[in-house]
Parts: C-alpha cells; sequence; structure tokens
C-alpha cells in the first residue's frame, strides 16, 4: 500500500500519478486527488494500480448516477461535473498538440461545444448476449475483460432503446433462444439495436441457425420497433460484430432519420453519428466554411449525410467511401433528397483523390477519417494534392495531432473547434480548419 497524488488524466479517462519516475494508471481517480492504493501491474515503464482509499477529493467530483459506473467503464468521466469532463477532454487535446505540432496558438481552439443531453444522446447499442441464472442478458463487457456488466438502464442509451432491450430478450427466450456458443456455433451473439423518434431498427447477430418466422413476427409486435434483421457472424477473434451482410426478415427496409432538413434512409450496417443533436452542429460547422463556388471532396463519406449538407450550399461535391453499403445509402439519400450536384464514388480515398483531381479542380478537401485517423498513403496524397482548403473532422485528439504533425509544413491551422460528443466519456471530436500555405509562409 502506497500513497500517490493524481497529477493527470490519462487519454482513457484514468488518473495518472508516479512512482520512481513512472506513471502509475488508476481507474476511478481525479487531478489533484490524493489516494492509497495497490499495484497491480509493474513493466519496465509503467504500473498500473488499484484505489484502496481515497484521502482527498476533487472539489468536483459527483457520484456517478449509474450504479455500475465503476464496473463497467465506458463512462469513465461520469465522476466528474461536466465543467471538469470539458477541461480534462481540453487538457488532454492540448498536450497531444504540444507533442506532435510543437509550437501552436492555443487561442486558435474555439470554446468546447458543449452537449445539450448528458444523457440520453447515444441512439445505438451493440451489446453482447449471455445466459445468466437461465436468462439471456445483455451489457458491455468490462474494460479489458471478458466480464459481461449488466445494467437495468444504460444511462447514455436513448430511453427508448433501453425499452426495448428487456422486451427483445423476453421474447428470445420464449422462442427457445440462447447465447451464442463457440462450440456449437449457434446462438444469439449480439443484439444492435438503433433509433430515432421513435422508430427502432434491430439486428441480431447470431450463429449458424434459422430464425423462426414466428420469432420475427413476435419481435415486430413490439411497440416501435420497426424492422427486423439477422447477420451471422461466427469469427472467434474480431473486432467486427457484424458478420458479412445483414439480411431483412421482416418490417421496414431502412430506418429513416431527419438531420439539417434532410432525410435518410440508413440500413443496419451503414455508420451514422451516434449523438444526433452534436453531429448537427458539426456538420453546419463544416458546411458554414462552404460557399457554392467550392468543388467539394468529401472523404470517408459514410451515407453522405456530410456531402449532401454540404450539397445543399450549392457546391459540386464528390463524396468518397470504401463501404460499398454505405455508397448504395449514399447515392439513395441524394435521390431521396432530390439533389443532383453530389456524386458519388467507391473507393479507398487514398487511391481516388488523384484521379479525381485530373477531373475536377477541387478546392475544399472534407476528411473524417476513424479514430486511426488517416494513413501513410493518404497523408502522401493529401500533400501530393495541395488543395486549398482543407477540413479534419476528428474523432481522436492523438492521432488528430500526430496527422497535423505531418501536414503543418503545407497547411496553416486557421481553427480547432472541440466538440463535446460523448458525454460522460474521455472522447473528444473536433473540426479544423486549415489553408494552404502560399510562398512558404
Amino acid at each position: 500500500m502506497m500513497r500517490v497524488t493524481i497529477e493527470k488524466a490519462g487519454i482513457n479517462g484514468e488518473g495518472i500519478a508516479y512512482l520512481d519516475q513512472k506513471p502509475v494508471f488508476i481507474d476511478g481517480v481525479l487531478p489533484t486527488e490524493v489516494v492509497e492504493i495497490e499495484l497491480t501491474q509493474s513493466t519496465p515503464t509503467y504500473h498500473r494500480g488499484k484505489v484502496l482509499r481515497r484521502i482527498s477529493d476533487h472539489p468536483k467530483r459527483i457520484v456517478p448516477p449509474c450504479p455500475v459506473q465503476a464496473e463497467c467503464g465506458g463512462c469513465a468521466l461520469m465522476i466528474a461535473e461536466i465543467e471538469i469532463q470539458h477541461a480534462l477532454k481540453l487538457e488532454h487535446l492540448k498536450q497531444s498538440l504540444r507533442k506532435y505540432v510543437g509550437r501552436l496558438d492555443f487561442r486558435l481552439i474555439k470554446p468546447i461545444v458543449v452537449n445539450p443531453h448528458p444523457l440520453g444522446y447515444r441512439t445505438q447499442f451493440k451489446l453482447p448476449v449471455q445466459t445468466e441464472d437461465g436468462r439471456l442478458v445483455a451489457g458491455l463487457y468490462a474494460q479489458g475483460s471478458n466480464r459481461l456488466v449488466k445494467a437495468k438502464q444504460c444511462l447514455v442509451h436513448d430511453p427508448g432503446l433501453e425499452t426495448l432491450k428487456p422486451k427483445i430478450l423476453r421474447i428470445l427466450e420464449r422462442h427457445g433462444e440462447t447465447a451464442f456458443d463457440f462450440t456449437s456455433q449457434r446462438g444469439i451473439r449480439t443484439l444492435v439495436l438503433r433509433g430515432f423518434d421513435g422508430q427502432y431498427q434491430l439486428t441480431l447477430v447470431i450463429g449458424k441457425e434459422r430464425v423462426d418466422d414466428a420469432l420475427v413476427e413476435d419481435l415486430l409486435n413490439l411497440s416501435g420497433l420497426t424492422s427486423v434483421y439477422i447477420s451471422v457472424n461466427t469469427v472467434r477473434q474480431t473486432h467486427d460484430v457484424f458478420g458479412r451482410y445483414a439480411v431483412h426478415r421482416g418490417g421496414a427496409k431502412t430506418l429513416p432519420v431527419e438531420l439539417n432538413g434532410l432525410r435518410f434512409e440508413l440500413s443496419p450496417m451503414a455508420f451514422f453519428q451516434l449523438n444526433r443533436h452534436q453531429a448537427s452542429a458539426i456538420f453546419t460547422q463544416v458546411t458554414s466554411l462552404i460557399t457554392e463556388r467550392d468543388v467539394v471532396v468529401d472523404a470517408y463519406c459514410g451515407v453522405g449525410a456530410m456531402s449532401l449538407m454540404m450539397a445543399k450550399t450549392g457546391a459540386k461535391v464528390i463524396g468518397v467511401e470504401i463501404n460499398p453499403e454505405a455508397i448504395a445509402s449514399a447515392k439513395a439519400n441524394a435521390t431521396l433528397n432530390a439533389i443532383q450536384n453530389a456524386r458519388f464514388v467507391l473507393g479507398d480515398a487514398q487511391d481516388v483523390l488523384t484521379p479525381i483531381l485530373s477531373q475536377e479542380k477541387v478546392s475544399v478537401l472534407v476528411v473524417d477519417p476513424p479514430r486511426s485517423g488517416l494513413s501513410e498513403g493518404m497523408l502522401e496524397a493529401i500533400q501530393k494534392a495541395k488543395i486549398p482548403t482543407l477540413i479534419y473532422v476528428s474523432c481522436n485528439p492523438s492521432t488528430l495531432a500526430k496527422n497535423l504533425g505531418v501536414l503543418q509544413s503545407l497547411y496553416t491551422i486557421r481553427s480547432i473547434t472541440p466538440y463535446d460528443m460523448f458525454t460522460q466519456t474521455p472522447l473528444l471530436e473536433a473540426v479544423v480548419h486549415l489553408t494552404l500555405k502560399t510562398n512558404g509562409s
């Protein structure tokens, strides 16, 4: 047992203290707190510790409203008031920029855009299923483990998702369904449920079995559940929730959602932002940087939401996406909204950017990459293209800063606008506006 002071927060919301000049990562603590810990892991470069007793608390520490917050680990910052959550996220952004970009005027960082709904904002869940005392249960795996943590209600989920969850599980039980077993390769592996405005789309991720029509019919009798899909995934070591495809079994084929005056129809595997309100704010910000004279390439365009919003300004927009299903959805959404000045190209952005530039005088490039950031190939393509305006939409400050460190020789950072998209978690989104340097300036 030893006493330490928490010096700062880590990228996953954990606290960091120091012993023998090595960091000690400790869950469930905030900067400035003094705690007694025991070490649970020691390596040549770091330690991990577990809190035995808090001696002094951060003045803005709160009791988390979720009873399993400490077990689950999904909402690591739920122990702090919102203003402290914001401060910790912004500090992580600044630390990342210091590390990779170097000297940067932090006045370029705009005030964080606050999430008006700090609870109940998440419009989709993907929950693994297990059997407990003969009953089907769904929850989240505790961080870094395969131990399922279940809660009567996940407070960051849309309440409608949580209302349907137990009803779906009980219907599955009545039809004799069991949790997925790797030996038999049968059973329910994951529940995927997404919904907007009281309409919900369910995908059962299952093993090698047939799902009866009677089960599908009973599920569709649930109030608000408008469509049912199945997807087969029997791969043991995978980060993918879905199998290779999803099969429509009943109800509506797509899920409607409205955003910024546009309507979108979503299939189960099509990505869409999980916080609709903050997504609207981000799309509005990006669109404000576009004029009707622009020719825009929207890399990683998904189902075309941001592409179509930019097209509403009168700009010519070319969306690029590697997922064939997303491209099909994007084209259908353009037709649905009668937008003709946007077209969509299937392919890897790093491969198709140069061919597009041979046909179009592109003035704006928008990139919205996954958490891993821009690939080396995409960074090279951007540097070669020298497009006048670059708008980087990021969901990971660390990879954002790393990419900006590469791009800063060619581009000037004009502004960084952070968004609290996923309140209660350490995650932070940002929109960065960059312009091409001229005459070496």
